[in-house]
């Protein structure tokens, strides 16, 4: 008897192509990018009323030396964080003598207290799509802390060449007298809320 005996072909290889491959996994160093606040294209601005007897007034300023840094996460967005400075000695209201007045003791108190700083410390109601948000974290003004939110609107990230850009404006209103800013003097008043509106232009550093 002849015993007959087969083998199996091999199977045929796989093209390289059809091969699965598998998307290569982001650093987490990479997913974490850090901008550098551009202090000659941001600014902070602010709006007060003003009572003058039986008028109301709008005083309008803004502080144009602003700084700092801002923090990303592409895997975690609510993990943004962000640092930033305020020179209280650049507000800028349009006249000058007034200027100097919010400089003084009785207001900014700008010698003791130069600068004014932000610091986050979490990110709420975040729409990456509608590109809005709220960040909540601590002001400090004058020697004072509070803690305050702001409502976030912002861009997607710009590209000029080499360069990326980060375009963010934050709101908020504040009392001023939280920051023992107190100062009244008849027949001349400031009601005592404040809105605060920053347009920051940041570098990808």
């Amino acid at each position: 008897m002849v015993i007959e005996t087969f083998t199996r072909p091999a199977p045929a290889a796989q093209p390289e192509s059809d091969v699965e491959r598998k998307p290569a996994v982001q650093p987490e160093s990479a997913a974490v990018t850090t901008w550098a606040i551009d202090p000659g294209a941001s600014r902070v601005a602010f709006t007060i009323g003003k009572r003058l007897l039986l008028w109301r007034l709008t005083v309008m300023g803004r502080f144009a030396d602003v700084g700092g840094a801002i923090t990303l996460d592409a895997r975690r967005p609510a993990n943004a964080h962000v640092d930033a400075t305020i020179g209280v000695a650049s507000v800028d209201t349009g006249i000058a003598k007034r200027d100097r007045h919010l400089l003084r003791a009785d207001f900014f108190d700008a010698k003791r207290y130069p600068t004014a700083r932000f610091t986050s410390d979490r990110v709420e109601s975040l729409d990456l799509a509608a590109g809005r948000g709220r960040v909540r974290g601590t002001l400090t003004f004058r020697g004072v802390t509070r803690e305050v939110a702001l409502d976030l609107a912002f861009d997607p990230v710009q590209a000029s060449g080499d360069q990326e850009r980060l375009l963010v404006t934050a709101s908020t209103e504040v009392n001023r007298r939280d920051f023992g800013l107190t100062w009244n003097s008849l027949p001349v008043g400031l009601t005592d809320t404040a809105t605060i509106t920053i347009d920051i232009v940041a570098n990808r550093a």
